[in-house]
């Protein structure tokens, strides 16, 4: 018979109820406040502020005005003059056709209109993901570096989306050091070949510069002219708006004018697109009079490109064989770069929407979803990978932009040179494109961070070392992974290795010596044999055989891994054998408990929070009462 429970009604009868259906009214109520719980929280996470989070645009939109409208206006112009130079350029580090560097450019702009935080951010081509881009560009043409940016922009989405930002902390500053500054140094090699004129194959930095040498003999005279004075043209135009404050021209009054210090300051600003039209200019009035003596980029593809989802396949003809790769063999061909890329790209999205930030909080996951979304709707106008430039963020800050909305003008005049600007384009100048480039990228290596790093911490050049090296003449994918490894490693054998402390108090008539061992630090694996020896070594007899009372400091730790733990038990162990037990002093709860959880209590004891003065005095006092 089944179990009843008692229902009393206004205490005048009682009702038998199965105890089944008591469990299923309470299972009821149950599903209920879940449920109710879950709406909850689906209603708490569609709020206004989530949204304009989600879509800063919503912030600033509302109170944009004609003062603002202006000087994004300028910033965007003067960004977008910076921009097409350098996309030009770009696409040529990548191996692609020129056109595709302005492909890359536009659309990344918009996208950030919208999501994203910082008003100084451009997003477009870069010299890191072109380089990047160049070995699988070479090897598949335009569809790998567009499948590849298609790739990197859902990774990078699906990271911001679930808040993955944290990964980039495991590639410390000296390993992102070592990295650009070897990119900077390879992008500007692969330029000696435009630079000089020069036809031979090869693009990493030893093979270019083994065919330089090889091939200097060869060098184009009009070429190698054109190239390095306008190399010393632009690292001059670099420095106009310091040009009032050289000792000379200090007192010359027209230089202090807003007009003037305006118009300098414009100039150094867009001199690359200054240097581009004037070679330009220069390329075809020498043609009109029957004069080739530069060699010169050849024709580029006009009009906006197609838009459309890159190939998930592709047609490989070798001699008479004709080989199709479907999807899954195209990125067994991409291999470490579908995961390298986005991490880098974000790398640098985040690093310099923090630059830009002034100190205030800075939005990562934001910046990362912004990235994301607009790198993959850029795939869909054959971009290749992008991130944000400092370079033009740096150009866009100065020339006082206000909100996101630069962005437009900037991707909008990106838009108006494919359109119109391709056939004057065809005239530019290859040394041209080169000096654009490599004083472009050549203040990319961070000489200045060697001091630093020597006089705070010498070990800290290992990493950077280790990664310059391994992406100078190796890989640069391998080379910052290899080097991010060894920082790692570093810090697991250096960072977490303890430095205990041994405090002795002899004994006398009453008390018997004590040894304090102190951690400095958290105890994990890394370190653990080296506070064993410490332990061992406190606890080793004097010359009558006598073991000294040994006691361990944990006033510094709030972990101690599972590893450690093991180690006291063997330390207790042998402290159990000589009839003793192993003191601790100072231990947080969270310690003390996970000691207490593994070690057997018979041979261990907790004193309280107490100095060493007290600890010797606590023990004079149970041996005396003893």
């Amino acid at each position: 018979m089944k179990r009843a429970v008692e229902h009393s009604n206004n205490g005048d009868s009682t009702f038998p109820i199965e105890e089944s259906k008591v469990n299923n009214l309470k299972s009821m109520g149950t599903c209920y406040e879940w449920k109710r719980k879950a709406r909850s929280k689906v209603k708490g996470a569609c709020t206004v502020e989530l949204l304009r989070r989600r879509f800063p645009i919503l912030k600033w939109l509302p109170s944009y005005n004609w003062d603002f409208a202006v000087y994004d206006i300028i910033a965007g112009i003067t960004v977008g003059l910076t921009t097409i130079p350098q996309g030009i350029a770009y696409a040529a580090v990548a191996g692609l056709p020129l056109q595709y560097g302005l492909y890359s450019a536009f659309m990344g702009l918009f996208v950030y209109v919208i999501l994203g935080t910082s008003k100084e951010c451009s997003i477009g081509p870069t010299a890191v993901m072109s380089l990047m881009t160049f070995s699988y560009a070479s090897e598949g043409g335009p569809i790998y570096s567009t499948l590849l940016a298609f790739l990197a922009g859902w990774l990078e989405l699906v990271a911001g989306l679930l808040n993955l930002g944290f990964m980039v902390e495991f590639i410390s500053a000296p390993v992102i050091s070592g990295f650009c500054s070897a990119a900077a140094l390879t992008v500007s090699s692969t330029q000696v070949k435009g630079l000089f004129g020069l036809k031979f194959k090869g693009s990493s930095f030893i093979e270019t510069w083994r065919g330089f040498f090889e091939n200097i003999t060869k060098c184009n005279p009009w070429d190698s002219a054109l190239g390095c004075s306008m190399i010393v043209i632009l690292l001059l135009m670099r420095k106009l708006t310091s040009l009032k404050n050289l000792g000379p021209l200090k007192k010359v009054g027209f230089l202090r004018s807003r007009a003037v210090d305006s118009s300098l300051w414009f100039i150094a600003t867009s001199r690359n697109a200054i240097a581009v039209i004037a070679g330009c200019l220069a390329a075809y009035f020498l043609e009109q009079n029957g004069s080739k003596p530069f060699t010169l980029t050849g024709n580029i593809q006009a009009g906006i490109p197609p838009f459309g989802l890159p190939p998930f396949s592709v047609n490989r003809t070798t001699g008479n064989t004709t080989v199709v790769l479907g999807f899954s063999d195209i990125c067994l061909e991409l291999g470490a770069a579908i995961g390298l890329i986005p991490l880098i790209a974000i790398l640098e999205q985040v690093a310099i929407a923090k630059a830009f930030a002034n100190g205030k909080r800075t939005d990562a996951t934001q910046e990362m979803i912004a990235l994301g979304v607009g790198t993959i709707l850029g795939s869909l106008f054959s971009s290749m990978p992008v991130t944000a430039s400092f370079g033009r963020s740096s150009v866009q800050a100065a020339s006082g932009a206000k909100t996101p909305l630069t962005n437009i003008y900037g991707g909008v005049l990106v838009l108006l040179a494919l359109g119109f600007l391709m056939p004057s384009l065809a005239y530019i100048p290859k040394a041209i494109l080169a000096s654009v480039i490599i004083t472009s990228v050549i203040f990319m290596v961070e000489l200045e961070e060697l001091k630093p790093m020597w006089k705070s911490r010498k070990i800290e050049l290992l990493p950077f070392g280790v990664t310059f090296l391994c992406c100078l003449f190796v890989n640069m994918e391998y080379g910052i992974l290899i080097g991010a490894g060894i920082h790692l490693l570093l810090l697991a054998y250096i960072g977490n290795r303890p430095h205990p402390e041994l405090i002795r108090l002899p004994g006398n008539e009453v008390t018997e010596e004590r040894v304090i061992v102190k951690a400095d630090s958290n105890l994990y694996f890394p370190g653990v044999e080296k506070f064993r020896r410490a332990l061992n070594e406190a606890s080793e007899v004097d010359a009558e055989g006598r073991s000294p009372c040994l006691m361990v400091d944990l006033s510094n730790l709030t972990e101690i891994d599972y590893s450690a733990l093991k180690m006291l038990v063997s330390v207790a162990s042998e402290c159990h054998k000589k009839q003793s037990v192993l003191h601790f002093v100072n231990a947080t709860p969270k310690v003390a408990q996970s000691i207490s959880s593994t070690l057997p209590s018979a041979d261990i004891a907790f004193l309280p929070k107490v100095d060493k003065d007290d600890v010797t005095n606590q023990i004079q006092m149970e041996e005396i009462a003893a």
